[in-house]
């Protein structure tokens, strides 16, 4: 079995919102739309490098899957990004978001520190490693 790529979904009350948090806070890319009857968007696809992230409106992906009903958005689940240059990251996001902790050591060797977007996901972003 192989996979060529992988796109995250994420629940969120407002696609613009969200899109405007990834564009203008992480840098990333507009790829695609699409907007329902009365013209308002419900998913869009963003792009960094080769990372994708998909935000649908939490009433279409709740009416599309049912075992999502009773949740909310943000979720326990952690999108981590490896980046060339962690120090460049957290003082571009610094200002503009929620930091949960500052650049550290982790146990396991990496260094990482980690933040929450506009909709309360958690993003960890983790040096490079050579």
């Amino acid at each position: 079995m192989n996979f060529s790529m992988i796109t995250l979904e994420l629940m969120t009350d407002s696609v613009d919102d969200s899109v405007q948090f990834y564009e203008q806070v992480l840098g990333f890319d507009p790829m695609a739309s699409e907007v329902d009857e009365a013209g308002k968007k419900y998913w869009a696809l963003v792009t960094k490098g080769s990372f994708r992230l998909s935000f649908k409106r939490t009433d279409r992906i709740k009416a599309e899957v049912d075992y999502l009903q009773n949740l909310e958005v943000g979720s326990s689940s952690c999108l981590c990004f490896q980046v060339e240059n962690l120090t460049e990251v957290y003082a571009q996001v610094q200002a503009e978001c929620k930091l949960l902790d500052h650049p550290h050591l982790t146990p396991c060797g990496t260094t990482q520190f980690s933040m929450q977007d506009n909709n309360g996901y958690i993003l960890t972003f983790e040096a490079a490693t050579s």
